[in-house]
């Protein structure tokens, strides 16, 4: 992709957060409302999480540097972002093809699934699980294709090589409503007006809600919401696309499910702007791993 499209991709990206909570740090008795209990505590923006980032406009104080290999893009602007061993193994939902872009924002006339209000797409999944038999008559996506699917379970199932390590674990479910993390598809992106984006190389946004980590030892109660993916099901041509490119895309929006947040300035990483080759780099790997190490400052 060309330096000058990616400068212009770049304004379409905005915040995204998204929420789950801790059950063993609960009063007795609330482990059981682990997926599914909403109460409230006020969540904190961190760095965008999607398959392109834009430029941040604060001043952050420098990251420390990790061991060789780590890239400090990974933390946010508010610092690590993680999931707790106590919320493994996480459970990854992927749709059968399902569109959530057929839901309109009546203030805007465009899909609340836009790509400049991606912040709201954890409130709009929830709402679909709580709405007895809307996720059922989601329509099929266009120019989605089964095998799709498959290889989006490829990409993420990238990451199962840390499990062996005790880094991280994750399964996937056919119960979305027990799911952490669900996988939706579209298209292809639109922004807040409900202008294509067919000339852009993002296949795929993540959108999360973390909550302080400090808080919730305290004995707070987060407010779950799912983590969101949305994978793009045409190229740039509005043909189907490949699905080498979906597998790279659905492993490039795990690693962001998983708390690398930013993007490696190296383009043969997978977490890069570019995707690398498709596959875990050592650099991915190390970074990962230094990831998993550092206490969180927020959990999703």
């Amino acid at each position: 992709m060309g330096v000058s499209r990616l400068k212009s991709s770049r304004s379409f990206i905005t915040g995204l957060i998204a929420t789950l909570f801790l059950a063993s740090l609960y009063p007795a008795g609330a482990g059981a409302q682990f997926r599914s209990s909403y109460t409230n505590l006020p969540s904190t923006r961190g760095m965008p999480t999607g398959s392109r980032s834009q430029p941040q406009n604060r001043t952050r104080a420098a990251a420390p540097a990790g061991p060789a290999g780590v890239y400090p893009e990974f933390r946010s602007g508010h610092g690590v972002i993680r999931w707790l061993k106590e919320q493994m193994p996480l459970r990854v939902w992927v749709s059968n093809g399902q569109a959530i872009d057929s839901i309109l924002d009546p203030a805007l006339g465009a899909p609340y699934a836009n790509a400049q209000d991606t912040a709201k797409w954890p409130d709009l999944v929830a709402g679909i699980l709580e709405k007895p038999g809307q996720l059922e008559n989601l329509p099929l996506t266009e120019g989605y294709l089964p095998q799709h699917r498959q290889a989006a379970i490829e990409g993420i199932g990238l990451w199962k090589r840390f499990e062996k390590e005790g880094v991280l674990s994750f399964e996937f479910t056919d119960n979305p409503m027990e799911a952490d993390i669900h996988v939706f598809w579209v298209n292809h992106f639109v922004n807040r007006l409900g202008l294509a984006l067919f000339s852009h190389d993002i296949r795929g946004y993540t959108a999360k809600r973390s909550f302080s980590y400090k808080l919730i030892q305290q004995g707070k109660r987060a407010n779950f919401r799912p983590v969101v993916v949305i994978l793009r099901a045409t190229d740039k041509y509005g043909k189907p696309m490949s699905t080498a490119k979906m597998k790279a895309a659905a492993a490039h929006e795990m690693g962001h499910c998983l708390g690398i947040e930013g993007h490696s300035r190296n383009p043969a990483d997978l977490m890069s702007l570019y995707y690398g080759n498709g596959t875990i780099s050592n650099s991915d790997a190390a970074t990962v791993r230094y990831l998993y190490r550092l206490t969180p400052d927020l959990i999703p």
